[in-house]
């Protein structure tokens, strides 16, 4: 092999070094932007779930409203029920004493 023939290897060799790492640089740069682009739509993505689980707490809080309801409406009809329970216990004397008097 010739010396001339050496060098243009030689030379040829650091071309094909040079275009591979500047494709591969390329490359490393893609994936970062594509990274920090991810990471920015990651976070808006944070932003909405922490909106959208405030504004879905009401609903939530409407299931505990609905419980306390219900909790509501069982002591009113017991107090229906014993309210009813004591106006039959004071109409039962005066039907009794009506019968007597009449």
């Amino acid at each position: 092999m010739s010396e001339k023939q050496f060098v243009r290897y030689w030379y040829t060799g650091v071309a094909v070094a040079v275009a591979v790492v500047v494709v591969v640089a390329a490359l490393l740069l893609t994936i970062i932007g594509t990274a920090r682009r991810i990471l920015h739509h990651a976070g808006r993505a944070l932003e909405v779930a922490n909106e959208i689980v405030a504004n879905t707490r009401p609903i939530w809080e409407l299931e505990r409203t609905n419980s306390v309801a219900v909790q509501l409406l069982e002591g009113a009809e017991a107090i229906e029920q014993h309210a009813t329970e004591v106006a039959d216990a004071l109409d039962a004397p005066v039907v009794a004493s009506q019968r007597g008097v009449t």
